[in-house]
């Protein structure tokens, strides 16, 4: 006699805590954006599977809040962050995925915005270490 009975055809109840979804260990790296201007930050990935991912360095995630996963060829999946602890969070998919997605290269690899250089932001050009323009500046050289 099985532990939990069959759903009916056309139940559209979320399974329970005990018909996870089985998760394989993974290496992968994740892009995370969060919603209201913040910096999107880059977390390695623990866990996967098809309605779930469970990730590192996860500070600054809040349980319930709404996010943007990014995983291999997958982009921009809409997800909700379950739990946070100990470093680590669990986030669920808004739909299913398909694991093997998340293994295959973006067409274009996710980055980490960078601050947009303006006019007031000094740039900062380290002086020469080599060869004959090095010695430009030096005021005892021999001319």
């Amino acid at each position: 006699m099985p532990d939990s009975p069959a759903a009916p055809p056309g139940d559209d109840t979320p399974p329970s805590h005990t018909e996870r979804a089985q998760r394989t260990s993974v290496m992968l790296m994740a892009m995370v954006e969060q919603f209201g201007g913040k910096a999107a930050t880059k977390h390695r990935v623990r866990d996967l599977s098809v309605s779930g991912i469970r990730i590192d360095n996860a500070a600054g995630l809040r349980p319930g809040t709404t996010i943007l996963i990014s995983v291999g060829a997958l982009q921009a999946i809409g997800a909700t962050v379950q739990w946070v602890r100990n470093g680590f969070a669990g986030i669920a998919f808004a739909e299913l995925i398909d694991p093997v997605d998340a293994h295959k290269k973006a067409a274009i690899a996710p980055t980490v915005p960078v601050k947009p250089v303006t006019m007031d932001t000094p740039r900062v050009v380290p002086p020469p270490t080599a060869g004959w323009i090095e010695e430009l500046r030096n005021p005892y050289r021999k001319l």
